[in-house]
């Protein structure tokens, strides 16, 4: 009886760490949407699909329609409240994930992998990773590989929307016509990504201003009135919604990747699905991919540093059945990631007094700049010797 009892408690303490993966206060079809965007990325970066590139699309559209609610259209508009929210949401884990990586590689990789690595790292850590990424080597290019916080370019510019849309939800009260702000806005930023396009500008696909308009396409949704379209209608415009990012995925080639207008493809398509959340693929197609959308961001933290340190340990460049080996790992740690590190600091956001809550903020991101300081004087001494 006593072993009986004994399973029985493991078996409720294992249960509430898988049920994460299905909270009830969530859209699950936009989680399922953010699961199809992770896994784009994650095909992509192992190799197997050339246009996986477009899953950051999604994740920028998802996140400009999520942030639009929070900052622009809540009334009235908490600063405290949303700087503490998105900090606790992505600071915590980007900077467990850095701490851990560079403790395993910088010590013994050569001196000027570990120089560009730290320096890689300290940028991250502040943000600017896009930057790193648009002036040291190109997101498409083979030396990619031997960059294991390259990827954190997409976090960098995200982050930079979160201040921008700050200073929005701050300044736009006392506009006017607000919407028509908002709507200005997008559309300077498509001028501005369309003449980068024809005038072959290599840093676009980094450049906050480029992409600013595809955070506000999923921002816009707030201004749209609700669609009313016959059941048939909205569910093959979904359906093809759907599609048209899979095959974008599976056929886009590197030349349609942002600034070409191709991208506004996926895009378009990404803000369709989350304007009819009734329609057959939002409640029965979407749904199955939920629980990798979940924890979306701790798998796109990790999956890429698992696929560059699986590399320099082989010496080769991993694929088939090692590529397929990598990727689980990278899940497993994902997971952990997610369940101990990300959504602990999320609930520890929603639970604790503003006081304390604010307290820890600011320690947080005081740890994160000094270990950013240590990383940058990593690479100084690395370059030195």
């Amino acid at each position: 009886m006593q072993s009986h009892a004994h399973g029985a408690n493991v078996h409720f303490r294992i249960l509430p760490v898988f049920s994460a993966l299905f909270p009830v206060d969530r859209r699950r079809d936009v989680d399922g949407l953010r699961g199809l965007a992770v896994l784009l990325v994650v095909l992509f970066h192992a190799g197997w699909l050339r246009g996986g590139f477009v899953g950051v699309d999604v994740f920028i559209v998802i996140s400009g329609y999520f942030m639009g609610r929070s900052a622009l259209f809540q009334v009235p508009f908490r600063p405290v409240d949303f700087i503490c929210r998105r900090v606790y949401r992505l600071l915590p884990a980007l900077l467990g994930m850095i701490v851990v990586v560079s403790a395993a590689m910088l010590w013994w990789v050569l001196p000027s992998d570990r120089a560009d690595i730290a320096l890689n790292g300290a940028y991250a850590l502040v943000y600017l990773s896009n930057i790193f990424a648009a002036r040291h080597v190109g997101y498409f290019e083979g030396q990619s590989i031997a960059y294991p916080f390259l990827h954190t370019w997409s976090l960098s510019l995200e982050m930079q929307f979160y201040a921008i849309i700050f200073l929005m939800a701050l300044f736009l009260p006392y506009v006017r016509h607000r919407g028509w702000a908002i709507v200005g806005i997008f559309i300077l930023s498509l001028i501005f990504d369309v003449a980068e396009h024809l005038h072959g500008g290599g840093t676009a696909y980094y450049n906050i201003f480029d992409r600013m308009w595809q955070f506000l396409l999923g921002t816009m949704i707030w201004l749209l009135p609700p669609l009313r379209l016959s059941s048939l209608v909205a569910n093959l415009v979904a359906a093809a919604a759907c599609l048209t990012i899979v095959l974008a995925g599976i056929f886009y080639s590197i030349s349609f990747a942002c600034p070409s207008p191709l991208s506004i493809l996926p895009c378009v398509a990404t803000a369709a699905l989350i304007v009819m959340p009734q329609t057959l693929v939002s409640r029965h197609a979407l749904p199955i991919l939920s629980p990798l959308g979940v924890m979306s961001y701790s798998v796109y933290l990790w999956h890429w540093p698992v696929i560059v340190l699986a590399n320099y340990v082989t010496a080769f460049y991993v694929h088939g059945w090692v590529m397929a080996g990598v990727l689980i790992l990278s899940l497993v740690a994902s997971f952990f990631s997610y369940v101990c590190i990300e959504r602990v600091g999320l609930v520890y956001e929603k639970r604790a007094s503003p006081e304390t809550r604010l307290r820890k903020l600011v320690m947080l991101v005081g740890n994160s700049v000094l270990i950013a300081f240590g990383l940058f004087i990593v690479s100084a001494v690395s370059r030195i010797r």
